[in-house]
């Protein structure tokens, strides 16, 4: 008997009940992987069958279209060898054509250039000297002489859903003159009644969806015929299908049922076929299957758990005993108080070695709050915010200081990584992580960076962020980051003031010559590449100098900030604007023309539109000398000169001169006026100004 007790109550036992543990385990996720599999092939294999049959459909209607397609220009080449000249011959033509009231049943009509009908049939539909310019696709045959199928949309003489096909008409010499268009109206009998007419399974259904419109065009759901898709965004596998992919997948239908769908494009209509199928019939047969092994599997652990369940309650009430005492002493605020030894054996020594290690952990406990005592009092002191990240669970701790830099209080903020990365500045975010991973990795001694945190009240504040791993595994892998944020939000500003004052004019806010010449350096080099050319413009406002004699320099003033705000409206976004000082400014053009004259064409058309623009009178308000407002009413033109340039064999200082030449020559020549570069004759600068 004793030898039979000491054998119950050895480790060897709780092995065995843990053996039978794992077993129960094993067989619930075998049988939670035996389901998920059986349902993953047989969706796999339903999607594909699913695929190839709405494939032959799509077909289908794609072979129709294209042959009615083809069946127009057949009759297109004839009416282009007949001309437009005999609109009575052109009527009669279609009248007499039975393939246009099989194939087209809101009838056809011949279309001029102008978009104007000149014969149309059957005679009904009064489209006679209608225009149909402004149909996309009507217009794209007779502009662009392309064969073209419209989307879903409502005739002008039948008020119904419609779509058409046109197709150029060309003379002998092969010329666009006019179009020929067949029209389908989908509220009436037509060639997609067969999709109408098709069944899939017992509850499944087809759909021919126009992808521009979202409109479904036909269906073998009646309810659904020439209605609306779902909206955007409500169906992720509906907006997949019509952005074009050919895939097959589950997703919740207009009624609210789940349905497993697939879809082929109609390539020459920009149309989309699907099938779909409720996954309730689809997946029938291994639901029913799944429940047989649910059913199964729930007996059999019921039955086992039973038995295990008593074989532990005798292994380990000895050990409940002690957990009951445990969670008592985890409650109190003190770790002196130890565990009674009670019990035997095993039990017994572990009691033992538990407290053991009550007291050991009691003395390093305090040993630590001394240590992080110190520790925070030096790190707070200094003002800097202070974070300390668990890598195994990304716990992070933020402290008081680090969350009120921010305007955070303490429980806006968890201790999950993700709400730092979070407020991260969208523009740092990548440089950020690619910090924090190279310390990660070994690469760098220390983690230090600066980025722009997101604060409480929506603003951002620049901090440099410095960590040190301080614990890896045996493996190298870090398991624990201590760091501090400071803020640098003042350099910051103070930097980036620095750097406009270096670069920027102070008045107008554009760039000064500094940055010009890099500016046009970099056109230069990308002209070099692209082979296209730039150019660069010059101007100098007339009539400038009485203003500032006559009102002081205060409207002066306000005239070049108006001027300057006009020119920034002028150019695009890859051009730059600049003031070089007084009353100049200089425009650096990019990526014009890789063609000369037509690089010339669209210098020249810029820089009238600028002139033109500098001409309007300008409103200036300004104090009198007792105080009052004063509005000025100033006309000021401006004298432009322009220089092409391509390549490195231009030196930036050629460029300018022959810009400033160019002005100089403009002024000469009356003011007021555009002149481009020419190297014939000096300048005389004194007379121009």
């Amino acid at each position: 008997m004793t030898f039979n007790f000491l054998k119950i109550s050895s480790i060897k036992t709780r092995v065995t009940t843990l053996t039978l543990a794992v077993f129960i385990a094993g067989v619930w996720v075998l049988s939670y992987y035996t389901t998920q599999k059986l349902q993953s092939d047989l969706a796999r294999q339903i999607g594909q069958q699913q695929l190839s049959t709405t494939a032959l459909l799509a077909n289908q209607i794609n072979n129709d279209l294209t042959e009615r397609q083809r069946t127009l220009e057949s009759l297109a080449e004839k009416i282009g060898q007949l001309g437009f000249s005999d609109q009575t011959q052109l009527q009669a033509f279609l009248d007499d054509r039975f393939i246009i009231k099989r194939d087209y049943n809101a009838g056809a009509t011949i279309i001029n250039f102008d978009g104007n009908v000149i014969a149309s049939t059957p005679s009904q539909f009064k489209r006679m000297g209608m225009n149909y310019r402004d149909r996309a696709f009507i217009a794209t045959a007779l502009d662009k002489g392309q064969p073209t199928i419209s989307e879903i949309l409502y005739g002008k003489v039948i008020k119904n859903l419609v779509f058409g096909i046109a197709v150029p008409i060309r003379n002998p010499q092969g010329q666009v003159i006019g179009a020929l268009t067949g029209g389908i109206d989908l509220t009436k009998p037509n060639f997609l009644d067969k999709i109408a007419n098709s069944r899939y399974g017992t509850t499944g259904y087809f759909l021919l969806e126009d992808r521009k419109t979202r409109t479904i065009i036909t269906s073998t759901d009646k309810r659904r015929v020439l209605q609306h898709q779902l909206p955007p965004g409500a169906s992720r596998l509906i907006d997949r299908h019509l952005q074009g992919f050919e895939e097959s997948g589950t997703s919740i239908n207009a009624y609210g049922v789940e349905v497993l769908s697939s879809a082929k494009q109609i390539p020459v209509a920009n149309w989309i076929m699907v099938a779909s199928i409720p996954t309730a019939e689809a997946f029938a047969p291994i639901r029913k299957m799944q429940s047989l092994i649910l059913i199964s599997a729930s007996i059999f652990t019921l039955v086992l758990g039973a038995i295990i369940w008593w074989l532990l309650w005798q292994e380990l009430s000895p050990i409940f005993s002690t957990i009951k005492k445990l969670a008592i002493l985890a409650k109190l605020d003190t770790h002196n108080v130890l565990l009674p030894e009670t019990g035997h054996g095993e039990i017994r020594d572990l009691i033992k070695a538990f407290n053991h290690l009550l007291t050991a952990l009691r003395d390093r406990e305090h040993a630590l709050e001394e240590s992080e005592f110190r520790w925070k009092f030096a790190i707070e002191g200094t003002g800097d915010g202070l974070w300390d990240w668990d890598i195994a669970s990304n716990h992070v701790y933020f402290s008081k200081s680090w969350k009120k830099m921010l305007g955070y209080n303490e429980g806006d903020i968890s201790n999950n990584l993700s709400e730092w990365e979070k407020i991260i500045h969208p523009e740092d975010i990548a440089k950020t992580m690619a910090c924090v991973q190279d310390h990660l990795d070994g690469k760098t001694p220390v983690y230090i960076n600066e980025q722009r945190l997101l604060c409480k009240d929506g603003s951002y504040k620049w901090i440099l962020d410095r960590g040190l791993v301080v614990s890896r595994d045996e493996h190298g892998k870090p398991l624990r980051v201590i760091g501090t944020h400071a803020d640098i939000t003042e350099r910051k500003q103070m930097e980036e003031l620095i750097r406009k004052q270096a670069l920027y004019d102070p008045l107008t806010k554009l760039p000064n010559r500094r940055l010009l010449l890099d500016r046009l350096s970099q056109v230069i080099s990308a002209s070099k590449r692209t082979r296209k050319y730039g150019a660069l413009i010059f101007l100098d406002l007339d009539k400038f100098k009485p203003l500032n004699d006559t009102y002081g320099h205060e409207a002066g003033d306000l005239l070049l900030v108006e001027a300057a705000n006009r020119l920034r409206n002028c150019v695009r976004e890859t051009d730059t604007v600049s003031r070089m000082g007084g009353d100049e400014f200089v425009i650096v053009l990019a990526e014009l023309s890789a063609d000369s004259a037509t690089a010339k064409l669209e210098a020249g058309m810029l820089a009238e539109k600028i002139r033109m623009e500098l001409a309007r009178t300008y409103v200036l308000k300004i104090k009198d000398k007792e105080g009052g407002d004063l509005t000025i009413r100033h006309h000021c033109t401006a004298s432009i000169g322009a220089t092409l340039f391509i390549d490195e064999k231009d030196y930036i200082n050629d460029i300018l001169r022959h810009a400033d030449d160019a002005m100089y020559q403009a002024k000469n020549a009356g003011r007021n006026r555009v002149h481009f570069y020419e190297a014939v004759r000096k300048i005389d600068r004194m007379h121009a100004s």
